[in-house]
């Protein structure tokens, strides 16, 4: 085979290295230079005309190179300027230390902005691999890891995995069951034991049902790393697969990933997007619009994608394709922090293995559904990075590229910004409620460097970030998560292995709206905001010296008070009693009635779908039974789906009717899946909602919608009014939501997509590169850099 097309399409040209390098060195000689205040207002009003020029041309490489560049001199001039001409005087302590303290926080926060710049140039996309011989195919392990999720996700999980395409000889999947140990079945607590016992039992069932292999271990060591490293042990193969358990593959997994394994050997790692089929809490709770980019999307649609261009694509803990050999040089998955993924990544990084994200989501996953749950989560993220950053610091790691060692301090040191976003709140009210100054300055100064500063950084955000993430909403995320992580980064700092890995619950309900069990530590947040505006309108009053420097003060206070209220509203959980959302499917099927022979069975339509049962719609014309019309809730008949572009063919499912209604001449039936499913039945499930990725692909185009500065502005003050009200409601009246309504995830017809022959793979056939290939969209349809301003999920 001639060349690798991985290499080729990461390669960075020698006149792209050079004009990144002059751009960083002009951008550091500019923002040096002293200059008047008149100057630097001309300066700054310059650099946001050009900016604005340059706004509309960003998906060009060399105008983002000269935007972001921009951007960063304006900074840099801003962060010089602090510190040469603003630190309070060093006869007046107190005043000095505060005010040392906001710089290194302000510094921070300018790293990870020019760093961010660095990372999110020039994003990559990649091809589909070369075709080759079937011959060449590896073998593949796909390993599920689980703890204690139930029958109900497991099992549609497993059974995706069976569906994926590929010779059956050169394919294992196993349950990796940590709920079912010895260790647990052994417990001194009779409660534990039993349930270890029930859940063994119920699920080598399952996996006997399924075809699944089985696999347990004597001891819970290591977490979720220690039972994939055991596991690992106890199979063979080329390759390993690791999904979450509930993360459903589509069919076409490792149609599209294996291949690369072959164009390069030294490649490690194939990480794909985890795709949410449910909205995080923060989005459901504040309500963001359905237009509204999910949090994930920055960091899974664009950052990813950046860090892949120099070499840092990480691996994020599932839907991903790892080789055997490579983890087998570091003793498998490493479990030394509490982010096994993030740090097997780096050891193999240093050791000169590769890796690459694929930008097509081929698994849907679930979100935690309460805000409390989130907290954890984000918490163990932040946690284990933190621990990663403080054993493992990667600008002294051995092994790693320069440009290496830039991707995971970037990562990493995102994870600090609980710290960063708390003191920011807090500094404005140093001075209103204690009179310390915290730096020296004009109004007329402040806006010149500081107000050209923030708005080239929010204009840098949204040029490259136009369809992933809405002005300001990743300060509503972070304000709503600060409190709730700074505790485990303490503890990450101070004692880096001492933490300890915490599962995050997926399937919880929700009956009532409600303040979440957690809502103290933002209310007070939000308390003190409030607390600030009110200190600032009196200063005004009642201090008239004090007004140029409530000038700066005042509108910092308002920004701060405005963001907590958008984010206030997370802590007041939504109604919702799904524990996963439906699927909108509009697929042809047969519907068979009780006691009818097959051969009358019935076309209908199925509506909809999700873990738990299906709607179907059957048009009541022609010769329809007559026990159609006698049906209630509790008789059980069976759906048949037509077969659609995946791989299975579908065999008949049952569902329990629950509700039936006639709707425009058609009989609606919704019902649920029968607890003693099999084998086909699972599998023809799993087919149906989860077997095409081109699904995924339509939703994900379909979460793009725009939203300028002006209009990201207006919608967040907007928000701020409505948290405020919904918080305070609840505060007073615990009352029930109104209304019921189900999540729903929108599937219309899949866009054009790389066609793949699954049943030639399947057999045997390695797919080729096809010409315009949809495996990630195209530079031309994506934004294509951007600055470090979101959350980067480390699993």
């Amino acid at each position: 085979m001639n060349g690798s097309i991985l290499k080729n399409s990461r390669a960075v040209s020698a006149p792209f290295v050079v004009l990144f390098l002059l751009t960083a060195a002009a951008a550091a000689y500019l923002a040096s230079i002293p200059s008047s205040i008149e100057a630097q207002i001309i300066l700054s009003l310059s650099a946001v005309v050009i900016a604005l020029v340059l706004r509309f041309a960003t998906q060009d490489r060399l105008f983002r190179i000269l935007f972001l560049g921009l951007a960063s001199v304006v900074a840099l001039r801003y962060w010089f300027w602090r510190l040469t001409s603003t630190l309070p005087s060093l006869d007046d302590p107190v005043s000095f230390g505060f005010g040392v303290a906001l710089f290194a926080v302000e510094s921070y926060a300018i790293a990870l902005f020019l760093l961010g710049n660095f990372v999110s140039i020039d994003p990559i996309d990649h091809p589909l691999p070369s075709a080759s011989s079937s011959a060449g195919l590896p073998s593949v392990t796909i390993l599920v890891p689980s703890l204690d999720e139930g029958e109900d996700i497991l099992g549609v999980t497993l059974a995706a995995c069976r569906n994926i395409a590929y010779p059956d000889h050169l394919k294992e999947v196993v349950l990796c069951d940590d709920g079912g140990t010895d260790q647990r079945i052994g417990s001194p607590d009779p409660r534990v034991s039993e349930t270890a016992q029930t859940r063994r039992a119920e699920m080598q069932a399952l996996c006997s049902e399924l075809g699944v292999r089985y696999f347990t271990r004597a001891e819970n060591k290591g977490a979720k790393a220690g039972n994939l490293s055991e596991a690992m042990e106890a199979t063979q193969s080329e390759l390993v697969v690791i999904f979450d358990a509930d993360h459903v593959p589509s069919e076409d997994f490792l149609a599209r990933t294996v291949g690369y394994f072959e164009e390069d050997p030294r490649l490690f790692l194939v990480q794909t997007p985890h795709f949410f089929l449910n909205p995080d809490p923060v989005a459901r709770n504040t309500r963001l619009d359905a237009g509204c980019p999910p949090e994930n999307e920055m960091f899974y649609d664009h950052i990813h994608r950046g860090l892949d261009r120099w070499g840092g694509a990480f691996f994020c803990g599932s839907a991903a394709v790892l080789r055997r050999e490579a983890l087998a040089e570091v003793g498998g998955i490493l479990g030394r922090t509490i982010t096994e993924d993030a740090e097997t990544s780096l050891d193999l990084h240093a050791r000169g293995w590769t890796s690459m994200y694929l930008n097509r989501a081929m698994v849907a996953g679930l979100q935690p559904e309460t805000f409390a749950s989130l907290g954890g989560q984000r918490a163990r993220w932040s946690t284990g990075m933190v621990q990663l950053l403080m054993t493992q610091n990667p600008m002294f790691k051995r092994g790693l590229s320069w440009s290496q060692r830039l991707c995971y301090l970037n990562s990493m040191g995102f994870w600090l910004f609980p710290f960063a976003r708390i003191a920011l709140l807090m500094a404005p009210l140093v001075y209103l409620f204690f009179g310390i100054e915290l730096f020296v300055t004009t109004a007329t100064e402040a806006v010149s460097f500081m107000g050209a500063y923030i708005l080239l950084s929010y204009m840098a955000q949204n040029a490259v970030y136009s369809r992933l993430r809405w002005p300001f909403i990743s300060e509503v995320y972070e304000i709503a998560t600060a409190p709730y992580l700074v505790r485990g980064v303490l503890g990450a700092i101070f004692s880096p292995r001492g933490q300890q890995f915490q599962v995050t619950a997926k399937d919880e309900v929700i009956e009532n709206e409600r303040l979440s069990e957690v809502y103290g530590p933002l209310l007070f947040l939000f308390g003190l905001m409030a607390a600030g505006v009110v200190a600032a309108v009196w200063r005004w009053y009642t201090v008239p010296s004090d007004a140029e420097v409530l000038k700066i003060v005042g509108a910092w206070t308002v920004f701060n008070f405005i963001l907590t209220a958008a984010a206030l509203r997370s802590v007041v959980e939504q109604r919702q009693r799904r524990k996963t959302p439906r699927i909108d499917l509009d697929a042809d099927s047969l519907v068979t009635v009780p006691n009818v022979s097959a051969d009358t069975a019935v076309p209908a339509r199925i509506i909809d779908g999700s873990l738990g049962g299906l709607r179907v719609s059957i048009p009541l014309q022609g010769e329809i039974p007559a026990l159609l019309f006698e049906l209630v809730a509790g008789d059980v008949i069976t759906v048949l789906p037509s077969k659609t572009r995946t791989l299975i063919e579908p065999e008949p499912i049952r569902i329990k009717a629950r509700r039936i209604t006639r709707t425009g001449g058609n009989l609606v039936i919704g019902g649920q899946f029968p607890e003693d499913r099999h084998n086909g039945e699972y599998r023809t499930i799993a087919s149906l909602l989860y077997g095409d990725s081109g699904r995924w692909l339509q939703i994900r185009d379909s979460q793009r919608e725009e939203k300028g500065l002006l209009g990201g502005t207006v919608y967040v003050i907007a928000m701020a009014f409505k948290g405020i009200a919904a918080t305070l409601s609840n505060l007073g009246d615990a009352r029930a939501a109104t209304t019921d309504q189900p999540e729903r995830v929108s599937s219309r017809a899949p866009a054009s997509d790389a066609e793949i022959d699954l049943t030639a793979f399947a057999n045997g056939t390695l797919p080729g590169a096809r010409s315009n290939p949809r495996s990630s969209l195209s530079e031309t349809t994506r934004p294509n850099s951007g600055s470090a301003g979101s959350f980067q999920p480390a699993e």
